[in-house]
């Protein structure tokens, strides 16, 4: 493995502020398509407006008749700004040293794309594949921060291949079944901040706490149904597997050797040693149902559910099995609830709206300035223009509302909070 292996795993967790607020429960992301962002996801496994659907169930494939391909963007503009709120001794220090105490505009922007194709290969059998992602982050602190230890950059890129097949038993019955191909690519940089005032440890503010940077491949599976009543009504049920990353790369540290004795990470003097990191990536299942009330009108809804308890802590090892860095997580499982609506207007124009609200799957004692994680609520809108009976473009706009939470972590207290503002684009064809 490349050096930017370990880095995904405490990547993952340390994750910044970004994915807990500006996306779905924790570094989870639920942009894998347009048209959906624009009804909040809601009855995402059961509308088969187009060939994304088989992101979220590769039963409804069964749903189209001909070849079809769907691709596009969402553009994410997160607006996140912490405030620390240091104690006299830590304020006095970050004084005298010109050290920073808040962060605005922490997460950065980004553009998540993804890809998907559909098949049909006879009137039973429908073969597709999607390019997308389902974790991801990026988030940028002041070198200089006082809380550097546990605020720096951090970053996260994940793309998942996705090869599916589905089946149709009978009228009201289909099947399908998928490979997940994973690669993460991260970086993790802290900075020693205020710990660097201790002069026995003969580092500067600036000088880098802990480095880990890495990449690796993880495989998983993923299932799903798709029970039709009939043509107005239909009901879906996926499963998508947990998916295990062994991160091999190299760590590395400005303290001294032998830190560790003073509750720190593992020292290096800024030499790069191997390390290793096991992370695992949650399971999660989903429900969700479509409903053709009118010709003109139809309602969606869904609950998703993330295996987040999966994730007890992050602990980054070297060739001797000795710990070189170690974070407790101890998440929960979490929750997303959906609904939303489509409206037909005319032939040329389809308009979508919907709600969502994903529950925080780390509790209050574990808050992290990496994830202060929080309860959000969705409001989004999109819609479709027909250009022809093959070609249509689809766009949405979500704004994400997180309120304000208390972090304490290491010694370190905070104000988090922020909102983020999601754009999507997408185009669809039908061969």
């Amino acid at each position: 493995m490349s050096k930017k292996t370990l880095k995904l795993s405490v990547l993952a967790a340390s994750i910044a502020v970004v994915a807990g607020q500006a996306h779905s429960a924790a570094f989870q992301l639920a942009e894998q398509n347009t048209t959906g962002l624009g009804r909040a996801y809601a009855g995402e496994g059961a509308v088969g407006d187009n060939a994304a659907v088989l992101g979220r169930n590769p039963a409804a494939m069964t749903l189209f008749d001909r070849p079809a391909l769907s691709t596009g963007a969402i553009y994410i503009n997160p607006d996140v700004d912490v405030t620390g709120k240091p104690t006299p001794q830590q304020a006095g220090g970050a004084a005298l040293a010109g050290l920073a105490t808040e962060s605005t505009d922490i997460a950065d922007d980004a553009v998540v794309p993804f890809f998907y194709y559909v098949h049909p290969i006879n009137e039973q059998w429908v073969a597709g594949f999607g390019a997308f992602t389902n974790y991801g982050l990026s988030t940028t602190f002041q070198d200089n921060h006082y809380a550097g230890p546990v605020a720096g950059k951090t970053s996260l890129t994940t793309l998942n291949l996705n090869p599916s097949i589905a089946f149709k038993v009978n009228e009201h019955l289909s099947l399908g079944a998928g490979f997940n191909a994973v690669y993460a690519d991260a970086e993790l940089i802290r900075h020693s901040g205020v710990a660097a005032l201790n002069p026995g440890l003969g580092i500067q503010p600036t000088s880098e706490f802990v480095r880990l940077a890495g990449d690796d491949w993880g495989y998983g599976w993923n299932i799903g149904l798709l029970f039709e009543a009939n043509d107005e009504n239909r009901w879906a049920l996926t499963y998508r597997s947990e998916v295990d990353l062994t991160l091999e790369g190299n760590y590395s540290s400005a303290l001294p050797p032998g830190s560790q004795a003073l509750g720190l990470p593992a020292g290096t003097a800024g030499n790069s040693i191997p390390g290793s990191l096991d992370l695992s990536l949650p399971a999660i299942a989903e429900l969700s149902g479509f409903h053709q009330l009118r010709p003109d009108w139809a309602l969606h809804y869904g609950i998703m559910w993330t295996e987040w308890n999966s994730f007890k802590e992050l602990r980054a090892l070297n060739n001797q099995g000795d710990t070189l860095f170690q974070k407790d997580e101890n998440f929960n499982n979490s929750w997303r609830i959906s609904a939303g609506a489509t409206h037909q207007l005319n032939d040329r124009w389809t308009l979508r709206g919907g709600l969502a609200y994903d529950k925080s799957p780390v509790p209050a004692d574990h808050r992290s300035i990496s994830i202060p994680d929080v309860d959000r609520t969705w409001y989004t809108l999109g819609a479709t223009y027909a250009y022809s009976r093959n070609l249509s473009v689809d766009a949405a706009f979500a704004f994400l509302d997180g309120r304000k939470v208390d972090v304490v972590e290491d010694g370190f207290a905070f104000t988090s909070g922020g909102d983020a503002y999601l754009f999507g684009v997408q185009m669809n064809y039908k061969f």
